[in-house]
């Protein structure tokens, strides 16, 4: 398994379809979220970012594809107006809220 990024925009901010998104995102094995092994703290990600372990990147393009579908089903309209699915082996990143699982 390979992690993998994704960054993405969607359109109808009048409607607001992204909770919709997320949620069934996080059904097919993206997240919003990364764990810092360093600092043992989870980082909440910029919006409109998840990342997922899929077993290549046609599988993490299927489950991002079945979100936006899930997504639309639900709200009626959903439109991705572009993103960006790569494999990411390291990073650097922070984030304004984050989550000690200590506590």
């Amino acid at each position: 398994m390979a992690r993998y990024i994704a960054v993405y925009d969607i359109a109808d901010p009048y409607r607001d379809p992204h909770a919709a998104f997320i949620a069934q995102a996080e059904k097919l094995g993206w997240s919003t979220w990364v764990w810092a092994l360093t600092a043992k703290k989870w980082y909440k990600l910029p919006n409109t970012t998840l990342i997922g372990d899929f077993q290549d990147r046609d599988a993490a393009q299927a489950a991002f594809n079945a979100a936006a579908k899930a997504a639309r089903a639900e709200k009626g309209e959903l439109t991705v107006e572009k993103y960006f699915i790569a494999d990411w082996d390291s990073a650097t990143f922070d984030s304004d809220v984050k989550a000690d699982p200590a506590k």
